[in-house]
């Protein structure tokens, strides 16, 4: 009788998984399902698939920076909109995991895109204990946007669907 309720059991975890893994959903920071979707937008990636590091999206300059190049302190999940005092000076889009990233957290830019007149950046988590030490207490990703055509609309995206909000003022 224990066999068969354990096999039972085992079967409907099994379906249980299954059925999550199909529909798209998963656990958000409260614990809570929901749907992720990415949206539809125009890539940037060459034919090969690869994204380059500059270039254009629409009428817009970028250079993806490296960290090495721009760090945060941002505690919180999100991101912000940044630019140096100089006139003319370009902006920064920079989005963060947050400081309760698990050692060894990181987050790249991995496409960019239009979506009308909708800048779209995707990024993307992973985790390597091995990196542990060498990663940022606080990990993030840098686009960089020519001053003169900063968009008045930014979706950013995780590729697992979450979007990731704006955490200025």
């Amino acid at each position: 009788m224990n066999k068969l309720i354990t096999k039972i059991a085992c079967a409907g975890l099994a379906l249980m998984f299954v059925i999550g893994a199909f529909t798209g959903c998963k656990k958000d920071k409260t614990g809570s399902e929901k749907k992720v979707e990415l949206p539809s937008y125009t890539s940037v990636k060459d034919p090969d698939g690869n994204l380059p590091q500059k270039g254009t999206v629409g009428d817009i300059k970028y250079t993806i920076l490296g960290k090495e190049n721009y760090g945060t302190q941002e505690k919180k999940r999100g991101y912000y909109v940044d630019q140096l005092e100089q006139l003319d000076s370009p902006y920064f889009i920079v989005v963060t995991a947050g400081s309760d990233a698990a050692e060894g957290s990181d987050i790249q830019i991995v496409d960019l895109g239009m979506q009308g007149s909708k800048l779209v950046i995707v990024v993307e988590e992973s985790f390597n204990s091995k990196d542990a030490v060498k990663r940022p207490k606080t990990p993030c990703a840098v686009l960089e946007i020519d001053h003169d055509h900063m968009p008045a609309d930014i979706l950013i995206v995780s590729t697992s669907g979450e979007e990731f909000k704006s955490i200025s003022g």
